[in-house]
């Protein structure tokens, strides 16, 4: 039996997927974009090392929500994520969206109740919050400033989560850079802390 453990990472086309993979995984190079088009047009898992001896593989996958100009219209992005997931048997799954001001969405919360739907009841789903490189003050306080919003939106505020971002070192400003070590250390310590263990 494979002791390989899938952590899937999904969200809307442009919310920091393939940055995010950057970040956990050095040398990817997996394709990002500045903007709300997506880069993904396959598929695609990566090595991650975890740290204290803890590894996994994660997954990039085709963004959501884009529309006729995008890559792959929404309704068969949808689709084809909902097969990847089934097929691939994913440990734990993260939900990618972006927390700029104003561009949280109904969309950000229907498909994360949609896409916790599809996966069986002990993969747990959690959330990261990208694009806060200008946020004002710890970036975990996001989280509790959004509180209310997130709950109108089905996003449980017990959630498990990380307020990040994941814009590369090089392009955050140099009084800000230790935002990006300190992003890559919330995100594994996130999935460090829900994904299974190996038996």
């Amino acid at each position: 039996m494979s002791t390989k453990r899938n952590v899937i990472i999904i969200g809307q086309s442009g919310a920091g997927k393939s940055s995010l993979i950057n970040m956990l995984c050095p040398g990817a190079n997996a394709l990002f974009s500045l903007d709300t088009f997506g880069c993904t047009q396959v598929e695609k898992e990566y090595e991650c090392d975890l740290g204290k001896g803890q590894s996994c593989q994660v997954h990039d996958t085709i963004g959501l929500e884009e529309g006729r100009w995008g890559f792959l219209p929404d309704k068969k992005a949808q689709k084809r994520l909902k097969t990847y997931l089934r097929t691939k048997e994913p440990h734990l799954v993260v939900y990618c969206m972006p927390g700029r001001r104003g561009c949280l969405k109904k969309s950000h919360g229907r498909n994360y109740k949609k896409f916790k739907s599809v996966v069986s009841n002990d993969v747990r789903v959690v959330v990261v919050v990208t694009g806060l490189e200008n946020f004002d003050g710890p970036l975990e306080d996001w989280w509790s400033k959004n509180e209310r919003e997130l709950q109108n939106l089905g996003i449980p505020k017990t959630a498990g989560h990380a307020c990040i971002t994941a814009l590369p070192r090089a392009e955050l400003e140099s009084k800000r850079r230790h935002l990006y070590d300190k992003s890559c250390e919330d995100v594994r310590t996130l999935i460090t802390n829900y994904l299974p263990k190996i038996r």
